[in-house]
């Protein structure tokens, strides 16, 4: 399992706005810093790195991330959620993307 204290940025090559998360798998998320839900519960570390900033939540709490949002200088963004299915497989699926206009 990858921790966010092994992720510098996320020290994942080329992690952008186009990237496939596919083959990361689950984020566990060490040291949150952040309330992105306001709930009184610390769940999201944000990471920035020269191409891209980089926003990882643990919404359920589970020490998990379930949400990633990437910001890329360009103004590209995209969205992924962690999906746990039944049969035990689980991935990251992209749910929107698109460019932020000037």
């Amino acid at each position: 399992m990858i921790h966010s204290g092994d992720l510098p940025g996320l020290d994942l090559p080329e992690v952008d706005a186009h990237s496939d998360l596919g083959g990361i798998g689950a984020v566990e998320l060490d040291h949150p810093s952040q309330d992105i839900d306001a709930d009184g519960i610390l769940d999201t570390e944000t990471f920035q790195s020269d191409h891209s900033m980089e926003v990882w939540s643990d919404l359920d709490h589970d020490g998990l991330a379930d949400h990633v949002k990437v910001v890329d200088n360009d103004g590209d963004y995209a969205a992924w959620e962690f999906h746990h299915y039944p049969d035990g497989r689980s991935e990251w699926v992209q749910v929107d993307k698109g460019k932020l206009d000037k």
